[in-house]
């Protein structure tokens, strides 16, 4: 897919898994009409198949209409200022946290749903992300696979802390209970982070059905192997479900091209 200025390859795919009955998480990869702007976003719905389908589609959805408004009064005179990935991405995820949380009171079967979001902005030679839960961003660059997001869970805060020591990290069961989430409360703690934008290094967004059963190691061979992005795609999400396809699976992959 071309975005103006810059050519940017990205692939996507999103699959059920061997276990799940539905599949709660959703992906976008949007590039906005003439500008130089792409949306990608991975998000894992929890709170029972309703409830985690509706909202992390919700999600994708909500920040995706508010990017795209921002992109629209930027054309109509407002500008690219040196702040507007930063500003555009924090707003579109605290007001889609809004939204959720208003959908939770008006519907009571729906009021335990939440939804990991991993999203990334790019603007010309600019990007940024942000992300809230335990869905991932990876740079693989140099054969090397470098995970850039920390995961917001209740292990890794007690580690953080220093409450537990890494082997207790390792070993307790508690590893997918999320700390942060977009509908768990109605001020969440929204960070975005400029990342690197290089035409040598490919970028991954995935969703935790893919590390929790795909390692690290893994990841990296199956990039290292695979050149095109969307036999890539689609190799991970065929390796997770050969190991044991848990949990649903989503992955997108994107490489800057100057």
């Amino acid at each position: 897919m071309t975005d103006g200025k810059n050519l940017i390859n990205f692939a996507g795919g999103t699959d059920r898994g061997k276990v799940r009955l539905q599949n709660e998480d959703s992906i976008l990869m949007s590039n906005f009409e003439h500008s130089n702007v792409v949306l990608l976003i991975v998000a894992d719905g929890v709170g029972g198949h309703k409830g985690g389908e509706v909202a992390s589609k919700l999600s994708v959805d909500s920040i995706h209409e508010y990017v795209e408004k921002s992109v629209l009064q930027a054309h109509s005179g407002g500008g690219y200022g040196s702040d507007w990935l930063e500003l555009t991405l924090s707003h579109a995820i605290f007001e889609t946290n809004t939204k959720l949380i208003k959908r939770q009171n008006e519907n009571q079967e729906l009021n335990n749903m939440a939804t990991t979001v991993v999203a990334m902005l790019i603007h010309n030679d600019e990007i940024v992300i942000s992300y809230l839960g335990d869905s991932r961003c990876y740079q693989f660059h140099d054969n090397t696979l470098l995970q850039l997001t920390e995961d917001h869970t209740m292990l890794q805060k007690l580690l953080n802390e220093g409450k537990i020591n890494q082997h207790e990290f390792e070993t307790m069961p508690m590893h997918h209970m999320i700390s942060q989430a977009l509908g768990l409360t109605p001020d969440p703690d929204i960070q975005v982070t400029r990342l690197p934008y290089n035409d040598q290094t490919r970028y991954l967004l995935c969703s935790d059905g893919l590390t929790n059963c795909v390692s690290d190691a893994q990841i990296q061979h199956i990039l290292e192997n695979n050149k095109q992005l969307e036999s890539a795609v689609d190799e991970l999400i065929t390796k997770a479900n050969d190991n044991g396809g848990i949990d649903n699976i989503s992955v997108i992959l994107f490489k800057p091209v100057n």
